[in-house]
């Protein structure tokens, strides 16, 4: 389930950069990984080898990095990112006899992989090659024709890519789907909650309320769940005293907010009665806004409370 961050090795392998350069783009490329974790706490990292074991061009060693402390807490951090990965290395795993990317000609792992299995593939910024959202490659693959022979097919694609912070941001919409697409029931959603929605709170007792939610409200709930965790992410302290909430959100009559109080282990007693509606039917997803953490503490999802 996790979102797979795939290094690109040719952004690193051939390059004359100086050190400084180098060490300038290894922690632009760590400021870009902890923006994508900041979306979705899932992230992992792939890379050719452990990370630390990386040679940067002809005269850098990623142990020369890890060795001067003032890196320390982004050491910790990738190799965190590392850990999560469901395998050690795209080299290990790549499947030579059955589809091979190439990028300008040079064969390319790390982009070929985050093609082939829908992630993100990330770039030292390097060289004004890796200055984009998405990089062209060219795929050849064995594949059957029409008349049963198989054979080689040629197709370009298109992969995902980032190489600074602002790359990210293109793909922030793609990044929220794909944690979502393959959950189908309410409990698949507590279980993932946290990392599908690191700027969301969910009260304890919304366990029961997603593990008991009607099939009808599941792709709903987490619809409207990703909405929330969107106008989260794009709030802005400095211009607004809460996000724009990216569907009808109102709060309940006064003569119902009766209904709307529940036990908030942070907080303590606490109304929740801001609520957007789960269609069909008369479905309620109630919520609190809490500015000064700039978190939306979620209370309760189901049927419309009476």
């Amino acid at each position: 389930m996790s979102l797979l961050v795939f290094l690109n090795e040719l952004s690193y392998r051939d390059t004359d950069a100086r050190h400084e350069e180098i060490t300038s783009a290894i922690h632009g490329l760590v400021a870009l990984l902890r923006e994508v974790r900041r979306h979705r706490a899932d992230t992992a990292l792939v890379s050719e080898v452990a990370f630390m074991d990386l040679d940067i061009g002809a005269g850098f060693s990623m142990r020369q990095w890890e060795a001067d402390g003032r890196n320390r807490d982004s050491v910790r951090f990738i190799r965190a990112m590392r850990n999560r990965a469901p395998f050690s290395s795209v080299l290990a795993d790549q499947e030579h006899d059955l589809t091979e990317y190439t990028h300008v000609g040079r064969t390319a792992y790390g982009l070929g992989w985050a093609h082939l299995s829908g992630g993100l593939a990330a770039s030292l910024a390097l060289s004004p090659t890796w200055d984009g959202s998405r990089l062209l490659l060219r795929c050849c693959a064995l594949a059957e024709n029409d008349v049963g022979d198989v054979v080689l097919e040629y197709t370009d694609e298109e992969v995902r890519h980032a190489s600074r912070t602002e790359h990210v941001a293109e793909h922030r919409q793609w990044i929220y789907q794909t944690g979502v697409q393959d959950i189908h029931t309410g409990a698949e959603l507590w279980r993932l909650r946290e990392d599908i929605f690191p700027r969301l709170r969910f009260l304890p007792r919304v366990a029961q309320d997603l593990e008991g939610l009607r099939r009808e409200w599941v792709r709903p709930a987490k619809e409207l769940l990703s909405r929330l965790q969107e106008a989260t992410e794009a709030w802005d302290p400095g211009q607004d005293t809460t996000p724009t909430w990216p569907t009808k959100v109102t709060p309940e009559h006064e003569q119902r907010r009766r209904l709307c109080w529940f036990d908030d282990p942070v907080a303590g007693r606490a109304l929740f009665d801001l609520h957007a509606r789960l269609t069909p039917g008369a479905g309620r997803l109630h919520f609190r806004w809490d500015p000064d953490k700039g978190e939306v503490i979620i209370g309760y999802v189901g049927r419309k409370l009476e």
